[in-house]
């Protein structure tokens, strides 16, 4: 009985491609409007591309172990927020030129404005690293924390080291103690 069941399966499928084969014009016809379809559509996407000037990247496989965010704001910086590396030796912690808390530097700005203070306190973390500068003007204590890599930053002068190494990363205590 299964002899003969499989006899019969197979001349089913025999008519199945006997048919297929009689239909062939139009699986190809069907089959050239679908290629049609595409290449329209891939066509509509390079125009869309063209106009959006959208870069074709492919995507990288990073290890695991690196942050993509951390080398993003690497390649700003290089590239835009400090280019000539200057920036970074000078806020550099081992740098022999680097400044220190207590050390008294000017930052100039695109606008021609510009600050003199003493360092209070430098955040070092990429991208958003700052350093706290205090003045005193009129008896009245100023604060300003500037971006390192600030685009509105034209440059930052050193004035004069500080007398004395500083013995803490924050000298909070130059502010007056508002208690008294």
């Amino acid at each position: 009985m299964k002899g003969r069941q499989s006899v019969a399966a197979l001349g089913a499928l025999h008519k199945q491609f006997q048919a297929d084969l009689a239909n062939k014009p139009k699986v190809t016809a069907l089959v050239a409007a679908l290629q049609k379809e595409k290449v329209a559509r891939l066509s509509i996407g390079a125009l869309q591309k063209e106009k959006f000037k959208v870069p074709l990247v492919s995507p990288r496989v990073l290890p695991s172990n690196v942050n993509p965010i951390k080398l993003v704001e690497e390649k700003f910086i290089k590239e835009r927020g400090d280019p000539t590396g200057w920036r970074g030796k000078l806020f550099n912690r081992s740098s022999e030129i680097g400044v220190r808390p207590g050390d008294v530097i000017r930052v100039l700005y695109q606008d021609k404005s510009s600050f003199t203070g003493t360092i209070m306190a430098i955040k070092r973390s990429g991208l958003g690293s700052s350093v706290r500068l205090r003045s005193t003007a009129a008896q009245l204590g100023i604060e300003l924390s500037v971006k390192i890599y600030s685009p509105l930053v034209r440059t930052f002068e050193f004035i004069s080291r500080a007398q004395k190494r500083a013995r803490r990363a924050k000298l909070y205590y130059l502010r007056p103690d508002e208690r008294k």
